[in-house]
């Protein structure tokens, strides 16, 4: 719960639905996963809705290239 009330995640639960998806026996690819609590703000990960701009390849392809320019790294695609 945060300082305001606000039911949220913690810092050490804010890395489990990316350890979720990388190494979850029944994680899916090309799923996200996330919070499931209201308004995805905390609670155990689970799959979540596409982001609609992720649904869209051009979009995604896009997000990808910012993401690497912006942490100056370059992803490996998952094919």
């Amino acid at each position: 719960m945060s300082a305001r009330g606000i039911l949220l995640g913690t810092v050490e639960t804010a890395k489990l639905p990316a350890l979720l998806a990388a190494t979850g026996p029944h994680a899916k690819p090309g799923l996200l996963y996330g919070p499931s609590g209201p308004g995805n703000l905390g609670g155990p990960p689970a799959e979540q809705r596409m982001y609609p701009p992720l649904r869209s390849a051009e979009e995604a392809a896009r997000i990808w290239q910012v993401s690497e320019e912006l942490t100056g790294t370059a992803f490996v695609a998952a094919t």
